[in-house]
């Protein structure tokens, strides 16, 4: 019998496709008369879906909209201050009571995505990434790097994690076949009873990064050395192995933070803008208005059947807003375009 967030996370998926225009069972696009292609329809669909998404207590945390964004640049004080320097990564263990457990198997991503929920939300702090928690799973013998059925690598479990509650997952989205780690009650209990390892290795790439940045200058008053060039924003297929392996769509904006946590620190970042752009070129977006009179880039049939979707989200007024919604299938074709190489059909 699946467990109560499994039946709604699977009825979530449902009326969130539908609400896209898409039938759920056989992911053919509803023909041009299909009540569910009705915008007033489609955009209470996707309402709905968020509300079982927000039920299931672990959705993806939103963008800011353009009006957050304003309203957190007005209540700026007049007078600049110096930025605060980020302080190092610290969880205790009152903090760690506040984890959520899944009671059912997720991905690592989503573990760290949930233990990054409970740091202070004022103040700079340094975050824990999934290669953190990653990296010490490897050093432990509890993951390793094993080549996979369609000739890709992923960090899997070894016969040690398998003791631990870590278990290998597969699941099929759109077509595309994923191959992951999963973390049951047991594996996510291992991370945090592990979580000071974790953070060790969190606060040595953060130290690391502020080693190279502090080469560029201390800002005591000596001249610094001429500011080297940054390089153009590069990624290999070597690069995107580091890449979380998770099934969840995100958004335009969660792709370019990945993306940009896989280069040097002399590269030039990418910009949600221009992966969007990418997408709006290769007509998997287009440009629309809604019926408030507000223009949207949302996706177009072809875009529908390439994994992109919408999502419909509360802001803080309570007013509605649509976020579009990246699958593992539509994100590999912006991939696969950045690293010039194509991979053929399965």
């Amino acid at each position: 019998m699946p467990s109560k967030n499994a039946i709604i996370e699977r009825a979530e998926m449902y009326i969130r496709k539908l609400s896209c225009g898409v039938n759920p069972i056989t992911d053919e696009i509803l023909p041009e008369g299909d009540s569910c292609r009705q915008e007033r329809i489609s955009k209470c669909l996707a309402f709905v879906a968020s509300l079982l998404q927000q039920q299931m207590n672990h959705d993806q945390i939103a963008p800011l909209t353009n009006t957050a964004v304003q309203a957190t640049q007005t209540t700026k004080p007049a007078n600049k201050k110096e930025k605060a320097p980020m302080q190092e990564l610290s969880i205790d263990a009152d903090t760690l009571t506040r984890y959520r457990f899944f009671d059912y198997p997720v991905s690592i991503s989503r573990v760290v995505r949930n233990i990054n929920e409970l740091l202070p939300k004022k103040g700079a702090m340094n975050h824990l990434l999934y290669a953190d928690v990653a990296n010490f799973l490897v050093q432990e013998g509890i993951l390793c790097r094993q080549a996979t059925e369609d000739g890709k690598d992923a960090n899997l479990p070894t016969a040690l994690g398998q003791s631990h509650g870590f278990e290998k997952g597969e699941s099929d989205l759109r077509g595309h076949h994923n191959i992951y780690t999963q973390c049951g009650q047991n594996a996510q209990q291992y991370i945090l009873d592990n979580i000071q390892k974790c953070v060790a290795i969190a606060n040595e790439r953060f130290a690391s990064r502020n080693k190279a940045n502090d080469a560029q200058g201390d800002g005591d008053g000596f001249a610094k050395p001429a500011r080297e060039e940054r390089k153009k924003f590069k990624v290999t297929r070597e690069d995107l192995r580091n890449l979380p392996a998770d099934e969840t769509p995100i958004p335009v904006s969660e792709i370019a933070r990945r993306l940009n946590a896989l280069i040097a620190p002399n590269m030039e970042k990418i910009y949600y803008k221009v992966i969007r752009d990418w997408y709006v070129s290769e007509g998997y977006l287009e440009l629309k208005t809604s019926p408030d009179g507000k223009p949207a880039y949302l996706p177009t049939e072809k875009g529908s059947m390439a994994g992109l979707m919408v999502e419909s989200r509360t802001g803080k007024q309570g007013e509605l807003y649509d976020v579009v919604m990246y699958d593992p299938k539509s994100q590999q074709l912006y991939f696969d375009h950045i690293t010039g190489e194509v991979l053929p059909e399965a």
